[in-house]
């Protein structure tokens, strides 16, 4: 029988908050009733920053009440993430209090250290370090057993000034039991925090935070080449030494045959987590890019597969005949690295096997081109002594029409249904009128757009432009009073979806219109209802478009993996919004 809260705790660990936050829905929506189940789905939210919605689910498991003194400290966690949120010295304080009575209660040495830190923060230097040292004096933290003790003792040195102490206490903590990746880059975010406050240089804060830095996630990427075991075990033994120097053990990008699956193989040889992004469907990638270069290669391709963490599709279309699919795959691939990187609190950067040429529009140049253009470092391997000079597929005939790459989006009014006629023309001139004017405002970018009752379809050009229009369209509608339209205060609302992908651009043959179809085009029809009012969700193949080309401005917190509507599948989601500061 399988253990949910286990299973959940294991996936947090190492850092997957998806799977831990996905395993604890489940099993509480299964009428699993475990206070620890609900503490890990709370948990995960706050771990990836959804501060607002860890603190909602927070009361109504009814942890606020829970004995486990764990448990609530969590309400006090999440008081400080929000405080530091909204840069509130008001909420930080509360968290404080919050945490000190804890300590006061059972001197505990978890709400004990986040006391200390927490009157640091807030400009109670004497309180931090009397606290540091009394819980410096605990017998678990003078001689740590286990990480979180171990973490205890160098955040405590740390508030103390002694930076170099506490680096090594850090470092020590890492070799104890407990230690894991999600609870270090936890660790590390309170770290950053203490050192900005107890005004520590940026060499040494580096060195302290290098201590406990979880391994780094990168994209992958280069060229396909004919098997050759003697170049293939020169480019690994580098490959394995670059993950050495840069500390690297997540790891995205395809599984194309030459340096895709060797650079998979080194990987999974050495213990790190492989993610698996697919272009295509899967029997036409292996078509294009792993047969070609020779039936061994398909072998391999079929077991880095079988050994991934996780193998997911920036479509899973057939390939049409369209090389773009294939420079869409990639950057996905590296938004994902990016949104791993975001949630481990590390560093992240690109490995390219790749022989410097300039190349096309597609390919490993493109892809390197990319990278840097949105400031990520690339680490270059020249390929030296492979053969590249195998068949290419036939390129076939190109799709009957043109293809382009856009934001998806579909919309419509919960409560329409309900409105009787009288109310049709506020509804008109309230919500529809707000909707044309957001879309004129945005005239340059929206490609296409047609309404059909309530609902609304748009083609945006670009994930950037296409999060500004949802978010807008969220923010304008929301101020709708749903009195107007002669609804209850507690309905109505814009549920608002958005996809990212690859769409056939045509002409309406009924209206004369521009307009866009493909399998991604449905697929993005299917979100908008089981999105909730006055909330905008989307794909996590936008969301790390975001990550990729606009990390500054808008953020995706995870959801979950969603049922679609009319049998279409599950697949994670994310709910969008802007940074704060940012509209």
């Amino acid at each position: 029988m399988s253990d949910p809260v286990r299973e959940a705790r294991e996936a947090r660990k190492r850092g997957d908050l998806f799977g831990a936050y996905d395993i604890a829905a489940r099993a509480i929506a299964d009428g699993n009733p475990s206070e620890d189940l609900k503490h890990e789905q709370a948990l995960a939210l706050a771990r990836m920053g959804d501060t607002e919605r860890a603190l909602s689910l927070y009361h109504s498991h009814g942890l606020d009440c829970s004995d486990d003194p764990d448990k609530r400290a969590l309400g006090a966690r999440l008081l400080k993430d929000r405080g530091i949120e909204a840069g509130s010295q008001e909420e930080l304080a509360s968290a404080y209090y919050a945490y000190r009575r804890i300590f006061e209660e059972t001197g505990d040495s978890y709400p004990g250290i986040n006391a200390a830190s927490l009157a640091l923060l807030t400009g109670q230097t004497d309180e931090a370090r009397r606290l540091a040292s009394d819980i410096l004096k605990l017998p678990n933290v003078a001689q740590p057993k286990d990480y979180y003790c171990g973490a205890t003792r160098g955040e405590a040195l740390l508030i103390l000034g002694d930076v170099a102490a506490a680096t090594e206490a850090l470092r020590e903590a890492t070799g104890l039991p407990g230690a894991n990746f999600g609870d270090q880059a936890g660790t590390l975010r309170q770290l950053r925090l203490v050192a900005d406050a107890a005004g520590i240089g940026e060499a040494e804060r580096e060195t302290l935070l290098d201590s406990i830095r979880p391994p780094s996630a990168f994209h992958y990427v280069g060229h396909i080449f004919m098997a050759d075991e003697a170049a293939e075990r020169r480019l690994k033994e580098r490959i394995s030494a670059i993950l050495d120097e840069r500390k690297a053990g997540h790891a995205f990008g395809s599984a194309a045959a030459g340096a895709d699956i060797i650079i998979a193989e080194t990987v999974l040889d050495r213990g790190g987590e492989l993610h698996i992004v697919l272009p295509c469907a899967t029997e036409d990638f292996i078509a294009q890019s792993v047969r070609p270069a020779g039936e061994a290669w398909v072998a391999r391709f079929e077991a880095v597969l079988a050994r991934a963490r996780r193998v997911s599709f920036a479509t899973e279309m057939e390939f049409v005949n369209d090389p773009s699919l294939f420079a869409y795959g990639a950057a996905v691939a590296m938004g994902m690295a990016r949104l791993r990187a975001q949630h481990l609190a590390t560093r992240c950067f690109q490995l390219a096997l790749w022989d410097g040429s300039p190349g096309g529009p597609v390919g490993t140049a493109a892809d390197v081109r990319l990278w840097r253009d949105h400031g990520g470092e690339t680490v270059v391997v020249a390929p030296e002594g492979v053969d590249r000079d195998y068949p290419r597929p036939p390129a076939g005939d190109p799709p009957p029409f043109p293809r382009r790459l856009a934001s998806i989006l579909f919309t419509d009014y919960a409560g329409y249904s309900q409105l009787t006629e009288s109310a049709l023309p506020a509804f008109d001139s309230e919500v529809m009128g707000r909707i044309s004017a957001v879309l004129t405002a945005h005239d340059g970018a929206v490609i296409a757009a047609n309404t059909w009752g309530d609902a609304l379809h748009a083609v945006v050009d670009g994930a950037g432009p296409g999060a500004d229009v949802a978010l807008e369209l969220q923010r304008t509608l929301m101020e709708v009073d749903p009195a107007l339209l002669g609804l209850p205060p507690d309905q109505g609302g814009m549920r608002i979806a958005v996809h990212y992908g690859s769409v056939y651009e045509t002409t309406d043959r009924i209206t004369g219109r521009p307009n866009y179809q493909g399998t991604e085009v449905s697929r993005a029809a299917r979100i908008e209802p089981v999105t909730p009012p006055n909330t905008v969700y989307v794909t996590e193949s936008f969301a790390a478009m975001l990550a990729l080309y606009a990390p500054e401005r808008f953020r995706c917190r995870y959801v979950g993996r969603i049922d679609l509507a009319k049998k279409c599948g599950t697949f994670p989601m994310y709910r969008l919004t802007a940074r704060e500061g940012r509209r």
